[in-house]
């Protein structure tokens, strides 16, 4: 065997999690509760009640300029708890939030998925594509990280269009194309789909079929905050999926696998971040930052996640986790005489 041989055979080792525990342990680690399930979904709703509470309560109450710098504080992390939703619709695709497929299909989705224009059967098709096969030319989530790392400016420019918007609303116009059907869903979107033998009118029905559920849960909502008085609430809740969650959730996909090796080696192709409350509140919800862990054994419970990454820690299996400044620093690293 050619050095060249042997250096693509271990290229293409996968390492397994029973590799690192035993039996006893890899059934605890996969042991799902329900009650669990249901604390994670009320718990995001239960901060993002008491965050238009706080706005709410700040606009009512505070000189304005006082308010105003609640309310941007609120939503930063209304930004977050919109992630936060989309990690439960990710444990829920997992059928690791609940033990019920039911509750996982039906309950996380209604709760969780649908107010940010999602759907858990839809996102379990395209995600489970993304662990068997991560990093490779067909993984759907390839795009999203492949071009990084850039030059410190490319990434000043990226965050910039999320903050003023620009790529928020690029995503609304890419949800829009993908519910009527235009464009494949995906999360990194562009890709178009098989239908321009479609007449018109099946793109229409197409697309309310798909969004009907998101738009009747987010009406539920605005209704409730209109019934306080507070309608007005509800444009923030839209701001903060336009603005600080496009930020967030460039951060998070940065951390997951960004210059990293191109290969099927978990620990070479995946990346844990240490989280402090700030990041759990923002970039990292429901212990998403635990990637690595995620990957070696998709069927642990989000809470479970801390402990296995410990026992792997201690056994001396997995690296020290960076910073997610140590993620944005690695990511815009590029110089310009590279590029």
């Amino acid at each position: 065997m050619t050095p060249n041989q042997q250096a693509q055979n271990v290229s293409q080792k996968q390492t397994r999690i029973s590799d690192f525990l035993n039996r006893d342990e890899i059934t605890f680690f996969a042991t799902r509760s329900n009650w669990w399930g249901l604390w994670c979904i009320f718990s995001v709703w239960l901060v993002i009640a008491l965050t238009f509470t706080v706005m709410a309560l700040a606009v009512d109450y505070l000189p304005w300029y006082w308010a105003i710098p609640v309310v941007m504080g609120g939503m930063v992390i209304l930004g977050g708890r919109h992630l936060a939703l989309a990690i439960v619709m990710h444990e829920a695709a997992h059928y690791t939030l609940f033990k019920d497929r039911w509750m996982n299909d039906v309950f996380a989705n209604w709760t969780s998925a649908k107010f940010i224009w999602n759907d858990v059967r839809k996102f379990r098709a395209h995600h489970m594509v993304h662990h068997a096969h991560t990093t490779a030319s067909f993984d759907p989530d390839r795009p999203i990280y492949e071009a990084l790392p850039v030059t410190r400016k490319s990434l000043i420019r990226k965050f910039a269009r999320d903050f003023i918007g620009l790529t928020g609303m690029k995503f609304f116009i890419g949800r829009m194309l993908m519910s009527a059907g235009v464009l494949k869903w995906s999360d990194a979107m562009g890709e178009r789909a098989d239908t321009s033998h479609w007449p018109w009118h099946r793109y229409l029905t197409n697309f309310f079929r798909d969004f009907w559920a998101t738009f009747l849960v987010n009406l539920m909502l605005y209704q409730i905050l209109a019934a306080t008085g507070h309608g007005w609430l509800f444009l923030m809740w839209i701001l903060a999926y336009a603005i600080p969650f496009t930020i967030f959730v460039r951060i998070r996909a940065m951390a997951e696998h960004a210059c990293l090796e191109l290969v099927s080696d978990t620990l070479r192709n995946t990346r844990t971040t240490s989280a402090g409350w700030l990041a759990r509140m923002t970039v990292a919800p429901v212990r998403v930052n635990y990637h690595m862990e995620h990957h070696l054994m998709a069927s642990v419970p989000y809470y479970r996640l801390p402990r296995l990454h410990k026992l792997l820690l201690q056994r001396g299996h997995i690296p020290q986790p960076p910073s997610y400044i140590d993620v944005v620093r690695i990511c815009s690293s590029l110089s310009a005489q590279t590029k």
